[in-house]
């Protein structure tokens, strides 16, 4: 009987101490940090900030933002993801001061509302003139016009035997470009005859034959960036797609020629008036600014380049540290770009 009752107490022990710490996590209050910094995007429920020399995805987003505003977030305690850049999911999000530019911008609405209104009532006064000036007018204008729908008539038939020899011109010209279509036989398209070049380059590497490599890394180069020519072509002859097909085999037959040809690059930029040693740079900054552009158009394209910038990041070891410093000098682009390199 004893051995029983000590069970029960012991379990009657063991519920009221669950108990105890069911409350305790039920009641205690969860511990929070916060972060303030300088909103460098501001995009749709999510943020950018600058803080601590460090770039933050802020997500879970309350209020709109305007870039240069300095906002703190309170985020959960150890919630920091160690992303690229790190990311937080906020608990709140407050406004600690407006930028300058959405200060000035405020002012000037303000400025501009108070000069719409003393213009509306200008003219409201001068309404009650115009309401004369218009019945003088309507007037005159009802003799004007019966002695201008006259010559109307006479310059409509001048009209129709000019439009007739138009029309016979037309129909020469489009008998023409046919005749020429069919003259031209099956030539070879600019990306056709391009995205092959790169990509017998990219072959003759992979099979040991290098022979090419250098003088097709100078090629490549100067066709997308020195107004050079492949095959009499150039790079604005291509389609945006062709393009985008381009600039990828470009960065691959960049690190080629850095594993097989260290040091080549710099040697022939010494003396020379055209930069070899950052080309990757220069690609990478074509890729993100073509892609930025098919994205306002071709929803479909947009996702498959964005998805091909996945793949170049892996494979090339692209940082967010780099995509930042070549947005340096225009800021706008920053929310467009970093877009592409999360795959928003």
């Amino acid at each position: 009987m004893k051995k029983k009752q000590i069970i029960i107490f012991i379990v009657m022990i063991l519920l009221f101490i669950a108990a105890l710490i069911l409350i305790y996590f039920l009641t205690r209050e969860e511990e929070t940090e916060s972060l303030t910094g300088t909103v460098l995007i501001s995009g749709d429920n999510y943020l950018m900030l600058e803080a601590n020399n460090e770039d933050y995805i802020i997500n879970n987003i309350d209020n709109s933002y305007e870039i240069g505003d300095e906002v703190t977030i309170t985020y959960k305690k150890g919630s920091i993801k160690n992303t690229d850049p790190k990311e937080i999911s906020s608990i709140k999000d407050e406004l600690i001061k407006e930028s300058e530019t959405t200060t000035e911008n405020n002012k000037s609405q303000i400025e501009n509302e108070e000069l719409e209104e003393n213009i509306t009532s200008k003219e409201e006064n001068a309404d009650s003139n115009k309401d004369n000036i218009e019945t003088n007018k309507n007037q005159t204008s009802s003799n004007t016009n019966s002695n201008a729908n006259n010559n109307i008539n006479s310059n409509n038939s001048n009209n129709s035997n000019t439009n007739n020899s138009k029309e016979n011109n037309t129909t020469n010209e489009s008998s023409n470009k046919t005749e020429t279509s069919k003259n031209t036989g099956t030539t070879k398209s600019a990306d056709e005859v391009v995205l092959t070049y790169v990509r017998e380059i990219e072959e003759d590497t992979n099979n040991g034959i290098t022979d090419s490599l250098k003088s097709g890394f100078i090629t490549v180069v100067d066709f997308l960036f020195y107004d050079g020519t492949i095959a009499g072509h150039t790079f604005n002859e291509l389609t945006t797609s062709a393009k985008l097909e381009v600039l990828k085999a470009a960065l691959w037959i960049d690190d080629k020629v850095d594993s097989v040809f260290p040091g080549y690059k710099e040697t022939i930029s010494n003396g020379a008036n055209k930069v070899y040693t950052s080309v990757k740079n220069l690609i990478v900054e074509a890729y993100l600014n073509i892609t930025t552009s098919i994205c306002e158009n071709n929803s479909e394209l947009c996702e498959s380049a964005k998805e091909d910038f996945q793949s170049l990041k892996k494979s090339f070891g692209f940082t967010w540290d780099l995509i930042k410093d070549l947005a340096s000098s225009g800021l706008d682009k920053l929310k467009d770009w970093y877009e592409i390199w999360s795959g928003k």
